[in-house]
């Protein structure tokens, strides 16, 4: 059982990074940087870009927490 949760939680990180990844991505090759604004401001995802990042950073740290134990 714990070994499947891993795995889920390592597809799930894997998803969400390869989203940002390619987020960016795609904004830097049609120029549109500038026009994504401001991700996380006032400690508060702001677009959907923010909170994938914020999901990804969280279960990056679960998963390394879950690692440990």
């Amino acid at each position: 059982m714990y070994k499947t949760i891993l795995k889920v939680i390592g597809m799930l990180i894997l998803f969400l990074w390869l989203t940002v990844i390619g987020i960016f991505a795609i904004a830097f090759a049609k120029n549109q940087l500038w026009s994504m604004g401001s991700i996380i401001t006032y400690n508060r995802p702001r677009n959907a870009l923010g909170w994938l990042i914020v999901a990804a950073i969280a279960a990056s740290a679960f998963s390394a927490i879950l690692k440990l134990t």
